[in-house]
């Protein structure tokens, strides 16, 4: 019994080291892959966003196809407040995950890490619309 006391009292001691367990680092997991899924949601919006913009700007002005131009502007703002949120979302949840625990003071930390977050998402959305627009344009 002593035994099994003792091994309680180093598990606990353990977990409380600052060492990562497997559910932490299960968590951190899914956080990440829960950022790169919206970051690639959002690429797909974004040019979705631009590919309804350029008809809705070659529309533009032809009485003849004012009903699919009035649908085109429609789509426009859709993905584009798509895309934005998706970002939004993206940068929340990779400021979750950054952390700079050698900043002291807690402004400069958070300034850091919502600094760190909009590059790392903007970075991230660019790379995989780029892939995105290779992939969907590919023979």
């Amino acid at each position: 019994m002593n035994l099994a006391a003792q091994r309680n009292e180093t598990a606990v001691e353990i977990s409380n080291s600052g060492s990562p367990s497997a559910i932490n680092i299960g968590w951190l997991t899914v956080r990440v892959l829960l950022a790169l899924g919206l970051m690639a949601i959002a690429a797909n919006c974004f040019l979705k966003y631009l590919w309804w913009a350029a008809k809705s700007s070659a529309l533009a002005g032809i009485p003849k196809v004012a009903a699919e131009w009035r649908a085109a502007g429609a789509r426009v703002s859709l993905f584009g407040w798509s895309f934005l949120l998706l970002e939004i979302a993206s940068v929340f949840v990779f400021f979750s995950l950054i952390r700079f625990r050698s900043v002291q003071t807690s402004k400069l930390r958070n300034a850091l890490r919502c600094i760190s977050s909009l590059i790392v998402t903007t970075v991230g959305t660019t790379l995989l619309a780029l892939v995105l627009s290779w992939i969907k344009q590919a023979p």
